[in-house]
């Protein structure tokens, strides 16, 4: 079988955030597997991450990859109008959940091309190298919690650190809370720690030595921070609404929403809250399986799919 010649767009390789994390390790992955990441000049079948950074040929096969739609409403019809056009003329098109493939269903309709649900991956490493203060950490608290993201408001960073201090005056009196990232809300508590940005190697060791990650991001499709924790064996709690506990499997547990979500439109800025977590005992021991988020894996299911695509289209 030819190797592929794969065109990305709509991808920023030097940004570390959203879609271009993931876009950066398939690529990378890609090309260790023998295939050619091509310019827009030359290349047999194009990637195009939600909508291309330049104008896309038609007449060339290409593959949408989607994280989601713009979904307050006073935004919806002006942000995805070339989302959607992309959407219906592609040859296909990969939704990163089961979540976001009934919300784009739901206001795209459905796709007539070949499609299929890829969620993201990374590349499982095991670390030999933690810093000494992080070891520190370790001995010094029963049980570590961890939290991370790009805090705007729909990530709901007031939520999570709501949970950690339940959890920590019910059940964990030894127990604190890391927070990564950027832009958080500082809630003071001596038991919470702020760091900001990260290095990826300084994230994956502080999910390392951490028990459990809480991610109560309100209908979130794949976040790569909860992969990145899965791939160092940390638990997770998410919410019950989005693709996140799609990811997370039987690797933790999920806590209900209020409100039930039937995919309408809202406002990510103003997310619902949670109600109480008084049904929550105490958190069960989990032996993390991350064998579904491995690059490797992951990697070989954009190829086949890619294959598959261009052959139709031939």
């Amino acid at each position: 079988m030819n190797k592929l010649k794969v065109h990305f767009t709509g991808v920023d390789f030097s940004s570390r955030t959203g879609p271009n994390t993931f876009a950066f390790r398939l690529a990378d992955r890609m090309r260790k597997n023998g295939h050619f990441i091509a310019d827009e000049d030359d290349y047999d079948i194009a990637l195009v991450f939600i909508e291309p950074s330049t104008n896309i040929n038609y007449k060339k096969p290409f593959v949408q990859r989607l994280d989601g739609i713009w979904s307050k409403p006073n935004e919806f019809k002006t942000k995805n109008t070339r989302i959607k056009k992309i959407y219906d003329h592609a040859n296909g098109v990969i939704f990163q959940s089961e979540f976001n493939k009934k919300q784009i269903e739901k206001w795209f309709n459905h796709t007539k091309n070949k499609n299929v649900v890829i969620n993201n991956g990374i590349e499982i490493i095991e670390l030999n190298h933690i810093e000494p203060r992080l070891e520190e950490m370790r001995y010094q608290y029963d049980k570590i919690f961890v939290s991370s993201a790009n805090w705007h408001p729909q990530k709901r960073l007031n939520e999570n650190i709501r949970l950690f201090q339940y959890l920590r005056d019910k059940f964990y009196p030894n127990s604190c809370l890391i927070v990564m990232g950027n832009n958080p809300e500082y809630v003071a508590d001596k038991d919470i720690f702020y760091t900001g940005s990260l290095s990826h190697e300084m994230c994956l060791q502080i999910y390392s030595m951490s028990d459990w990650m809480i991610h109560l991001g309100y209908a979130d499709h794949c976040p790569n921070t909860v992969i990145e924790a899965l791939s160092q064996h940390v638990a997770v709690i998410c919410s019950d609404v989005g693709g996140t506990k799609e990811i997370v499997r039987n690797n933790g547990f999920t806590i209900k929403e209020k409100q039930k979500y039937d995919f309408e439109l809202f406002d990510y800025d103003n997310p619902p809250m949670l109600g109480d977590f008084d049904d929550i005992s105490m958190l069960p021991e989990i032996d993390v399986d991350n064998k579904h988020i491995d690059i490797f894996d992951v990697c070989e299911k954009y190829e086949n799919f890619l294959y598959e695509v261009l052959d139709r289209s031939k």
